[in-house]
Formats: C-alpha cells, sequence, structure tokens
C-alpha cells in the first residue's frame, strides 16, 4: 500500500505545478487538499494521507515542500461513513486521527539528492477496524464508503465519492478474488521454455469493485560464498503484467508474459554472480492484485498526459473528491497471494544452462 499510495501522491502534487512558461496555472496563494489513499479489507489499520498542494506563482515549491508547515493543516476533522448497498443509509462512520506514519513504521522515502525536502514529520490519517463508533467491523465489499475532510479553520469541507471495496475473498461464487492456478494442487511456476511465443500466465477472475489487475514474482534465492561457507538471502521483485480491460465481476483476466523476458529480468536485477559465490533457488512468491475504479481511472488518465505536445503544460489529473481546490483519488484494492510456489526443475535446469543467465551461476535449490 505504502507505494502505491506515494506514488499517487506524488503525481497529485507534482500535476498541479507542471507547467510552462507558456501557461500561468498558479494565482496567488490559496491552499488546495491533497488526498491519497487506498482501503484494503484485509487490513486491520488504514492510513489516508492529507496535506496541502503548492499554487503560488510568486514562491517556489521547492521551497515549500522543504517546510513541514508548508505541507501539513494544523486542525481537520477526518471522518469516513459507511452506507448500505443502496447508499441511502448510513450504517457506521469512524474518525481517522492523524499519526505519525514514521513512528507507525512507514517512513517517509529520503529526498533524491540534495533537495532538502523534509521527512519528519510524516502525517497520515489512521483509523482502525476496533475503532467504528457502532461496532468493531472489518471494510465491507458490500458496502459504500465516503470520506468527509473539514478544516476547522477555514469552515471548508470535502467529501469523497462513494468508494466500493475490493472483494479479495477466494470464494469466486460469492463475487470473490478467484485465482485459479493457486486452487490447482501441486501447482509449480514453470517458465523452462524460452523459444518462440512460450508465456508464463495467471488467470484471475475480477473481484467485486475490481476494475484493473496487475502481477508480481518475487524471486527469493540464496547466495553462497564456496570458500568460506558465509550465505546471504536476497530477493527480487517482477512486475510481469497488468490488465486494464476487464471491467464486469467475474470475468476472466489473463496476466501474462514470455518466458523469454523473465530471464531477461533476473539477468538484469542479480548480475553475474560474484567470484566464488553462487546462487540457490527453487521458489518464490506470487502476488495478484486488483484495484477499483478509482484507481483505474486515476492509471490511465495520467498515463494518457505522459507524453504529447500538452506534456509539459497543464495536466488534468483524476480526482473523486468534490469541494473548494481539492484534488486526491481514494480507492481500494484486494491481494491474492501464492507463498513458497515451487519452481520447477525443468526451469531450475535452465536457468542453470540458458545463455541470458548462466551468468547467474544458479547450481540448485536453497537449502531450506
Amino acid at each position: 500500500m505504502r507505494l502505491l499510495v506515494t506514488a499517487i501522491a506524488c503525481f497529485i502534487v507534482l500535476g498541479l505545478h507542471s507547467c510552462s512558461e507558456d501557461f500561468t496555472v498558479a494565482s496567488p496563494y490559496k491552499q488546495v487538499t491533497v488526498v491519497a489513499g487506498i482501503l484494503d479489507m484485509k487490513d486491520t489499520a488504514h492510513y489516508i494521507r492529507i496535506q496541502k498542494g503548492f499554487m503560488d506563482e510568486h514562491k517556489s515549491a521547492i521551497n515549500m515542500s522543504k517546510e513541514p508547515d508548508s505541507s501539513f493543516y494544523r486542525d481537520l476533522e477526518v471522518k469516513l461513513y459507511e452506507y448500505d448497498t443502496d447508499q441511502l443509509r448510513l450504517r457506521d462512520s469512524v474518525i481517522l486521527f492523524r499519526v505519525d506514519a514514521n513512528m507507525e513504521g512507514y517512513q517517509k522515502n529520503n529526498p533524491i539528492d540534495d533537495q532538502q525536502f523534509f521527512t519528519s514529520p510524516n502525517y497520515a490519517y489512521k483509523f482502525t477496524n476496533s475503532s467504528w463508533e457502532n461496532s468493531p467491523h472489518a471494510l465491507n465489499p458490500r458496502q459504500w464508503y465516503r470520506l468527509i475532510i473539514h478544516n476547522k479553520q477555514t469552515g471548508r469541507t470535502d467529501s469523497s465519492d462513494f468508494v466500493g471495496i475490493v472483494n479479495s475473498d477466494s470464494n469466486k461464487a460469492s463475487d470473490g478474488f478467484y485465482v485459479f492456478e493457486f486452487q490447482q494442487l501441486n501447482y509449480n511456476v514453470d517458465f523452462s521454455k524460452t523459444a518462440g511465443n512460450s508465456l508464463y500466465r495467471l488467470s484471475p477472475y475480477q473481484p467485486r469493485h475490481g476494475r484493473m489487475m496487475e502481477g508480481y514474482l518475487r524471486f527469493h534465492y540464496v547466495e553462497r560464498n564456496v570458500v568460506t561457507g558465509a550465505t546471504v538471502r536476497k530477493q527480487v521483485d517482477y512486475a510481469f503484467d497488468n490488465d486494464l480491460s476487464a471491467n464486469s465481476v467475474g470475468s476472466r483476466v489473463e496476466l501474462q508474459t514470455l518466458n523469454a523476458n523473465i530471464y531477461g529480468f533476473l539477468n538484469s536485477a542479480m548480475g553475474p554472480a560474484p567470484d566464488n559465490v553462487e546462487r540457490l533457488m527453487d521458489s518464490c512468491d506470487i502476488f495478484v492484485y486488483a484495484a477499483s475504479p478509482e484507481i483505474y481511472y486515476y492509471t490511465v488518465i495520467n498515463q494518457g498526459q505522459t507524453g504529447g505536445i500538452t506534456s509539459d503544460n497543464i495536466q488534468p489529473n483524476y480526482t473523486n473528491f468534490t469541494g473548494t481546490d481539492v484534488i486526491g483519488v481514494l480507492g481500494s484494492r484486494g491481494m491474492r497471494s501464492y507463498y513458497g510456489a515451487p519452481i520447477s526443475k525443468l526451469t531450475l535446469d535452465s536457468l542453470r544452462e540458458s545463455s541470458i543467465t548462466a551468468a547467474l551461476r544458479i547450481t540448485g535449490p536453497s537449502p531450506d
């Protein structure tokens, strides 16, 4: 969650002042609220980022972003409301409290080069499944949610649209997040054939409130020094495909990549083995994510603005918030995972012998 929320927040903030000398998109300073959050029914604690955007044609956004006071509001009342299936009856609500995400285990990344952006504090607004007003419960894909932000200093109130929660339960019959391969007995990962159009693929089904999917392979391996016996455990993540086309619940999605692409990735990510070092590998973790329509629209609109003659000028940004001077995305996601999926013996033999990956020196399975 942290990486995706950070990416959304960064793009929205940057989009507010992406301009060239041909356009004046900022006026004398005004506060612009920027919101970024992704809800997950499997989480027990939830975080939403709310801060100020930089809109001032007479001041540098770079300089303003070095000061925490320029980025955070002092007195916000933030509340999430839960409505019934018809979006008519209020079922419950929960107050979000400001916390320092650094203290919650979500440290803000250090700035690039010497730009001196602040890294502390790193405020976010938090609620837990136990803090609902009526009764403790997890987020429910059968209900709808709306975030309300009230600024006590200015009296301004901003609101998200209704957001549905991606159903990450595995029960296909109840519009859950079903991945065909994960249900197979003795399933193993096989990408041994690299000739032609040989593919590695997964076949998930679109869950309730899902609109796009992404697939990841996490390869674990051990580096062992054959002289000293010292070992180091490492891992690399491969985002092998995404699908934006499936738009109906229960539709089958094909996530796939050429087997040769996996070999190329491993060659690049792991690099040639150092002298006296062998690599041991026998399994990987598989992750499939489904994201809500809000994340889909955000992705599609932003991808459409990455090039062309206006790419350095005015960039329209997708938002599902309404109010005065507010922009942001509140959405949801679900994940299915398969930990420790065995890599087939044929694939391990191929990794050892292939000209693409021979220099990786993968000699056999890991010791445990």
